[in-house]
């Protein structure tokens, strides 16, 4: 390895031309395995404002590929300024490897659950599942715009999948709300695809269909019913409504007063308790 990469007659046209930094120029005349170790963990930059090590090691990379051709394709011989291959690559690497670890910037805003406009009622609903063994839950809740208690349900769903049971939360809010009477609603789903399954158009094909068209259906009946998506921290309520699923029987249960394990999650809702939300700029 050591031949291919410094003794090799055609070694020097790869290296010469690259800008070793003189951080590390002293290495070229130690051992091979110290070396690779000093430049592959240099953390200096060359003249060209790229790391070092990165250079290093598409130098490598152009030395084994220059080695290759020559043995393999009939003694093709290296370019005689392979400086510009390598600074080229390690540039597209370099900028592709930045692209992909940034992450886009974001700002810290506070949030809480807002009460309906008057004369409106709000449905909040969530799903849960517990794995391993996926076993799921719906829940939710529906208050006026005092954020006064309406119905709240939870139900034990058995076995499925965390969709199945975001949309099961959604069709029982809904169809909860419509039997209570309430004609001019706003469902909240902190749910994206299971809001997006809904509002998008859905092919018969879909394992879940059934349950989206009933959700559908219940949305077109002849009330004013909007369905919007919200970020979990400003659906606590319905949270703990799923999660006290797990722990009833099998099938829905409806609850006319606010289960009292609940209060805190109401408290903080009630009086716009912020909780603290990265978002993108």
């Amino acid at each position: 390895m050591d031949h291919i990469f410094r003794s090799c007659r055609h070694s020097p046209s790869f290296w010469n031309g690259v800008g070793i930094p003189s951080e590390v120029a002293h290495s070229f005349a130690l051992d091979f395995q110290s070396w690779m170790a000093i430049n592959l963990r240099s953390h200096c930059s060359t003249i060209h404002g790229l790391p070092w090590n990165l250079i290093f090691a598409s130098t490598l990379w152009y030395c084994w590929k220059g080695r290759n051709n020559l043995v393999f394709n009939e003694g093709q011989q290296p370019p005689v300024s392979p400086q510009k291959f390598i600074f080229q690559f390690a540039r597209d690497w370099y900028n592709a490897n930045k692209c992909s670890s940034s992450k886009p910037p974001r700002q810290i805003i506070s949030i809480h659950w807002i009460h309906p406009p008057i004369g409106r009622y709000k449905i909040n609903t969530d799903g849960s599942c517990k794995d391993p063994f996926r076993h799921i839950s719906a829940g939710g809740l529906i208050r006026n715009s005092e954020g006064d208690w309406i119905k709240g349900f939870a139900a034990n769903l058995g076995r499925g999948t965390i969709m199945e049971a975001e949309l099961w939360g959604v069709f029982m809010g809904l169809s909860i709300a419509w039997d209570e009477g309430c004609r001019d609603v706003i469902l909240e789903c902190d749910s994206w695809d299971a809001v997006i399954l809904i509002q998008k158009p859905i092919l018969d094909s879909h394992p879940l269909y059934n349950l989206i068209i009933d959700c559908k259906e219940a949305i077109g009946k002849n009330w004013r019913c909007e369905v919007t998506h919200i970020y979990r921290e400003m659906n606590a309520s319905a949270d703990h409504m799923a999660d006290l699923g797990h722990g009833l029987s099998l099938g829905l249960h409806v609850f006319v007063s606010p289960p009292t394990t609940a209060s805190n999650c109401l408290v903080s809702d009630s009086i716009g308790r912020a909780l603290p939300r990265a978002v993108l700029v």
